[in-house]
């Protein structure tokens, strides 16, 4: 597993599927990207998946804020595809089943995309010239 080169400020550390505390972790990345000031940081994966994700303060089209977390894997690994699984769930025990699982995209590369309430989404993005598969956590200010 190739590890996420970190090129922000790491200011804070979350870890992704505790349980009881995933919700509040949405909770507090949406507080986070609402914040233009807000430094780089770190999320992190549980033992079982052992990656470690960048993450960035998204200004997207119309002025909404986002943070961005991504892990890269190797390409088409499987615990790219198991790792994905599992924030899915776990997004879908605090947001609700996806309202949205498909996105038109103008490439060849393999993309899944869930989006849920609250203007939370995950992806699966197959990176064919970088020989990368990544995991993305898109988390919209709340």
């Amino acid at each position: 597993m190739k590890a996420p080169v970190t090129a922000l400020v790491l200011a804070l550390t979350i870890t992704v599927a505790q349980a009881d505390g995933f919700c509040d972790t949405l909770t507090e990345m949406q507080a986070i990207a609402g914040n233009p000031d807000a430094g780089g940081f770190t999320v992190a994966f549980p033992d079982a998946i052992a990656a470690e994700a960048s993450c960035r303060a998204v200004l997207e089209l119309g002025g909404i804020r986002s943070l961005s977390c991504n892990w890269a894997f190797d390409y088409r690994a499987d615990a790219a595809r198991a790792a994905f699984d599992l924030l899915a769930s776990e997004i879908a025990a605090c947001a609700g089943d996806p309202i949205a699982t498909e996105a038109p995209v103008n490439h060849p590369d393999s993309y899944d995309l869930l989006s849920f309430a609250g203007g939370i989404s995950a992806a699966l993005k197959d990176k064919a010239a970088l020989q990368e598969t990544h995991v993305i956590l898109r988390v919209q200010a709340g």
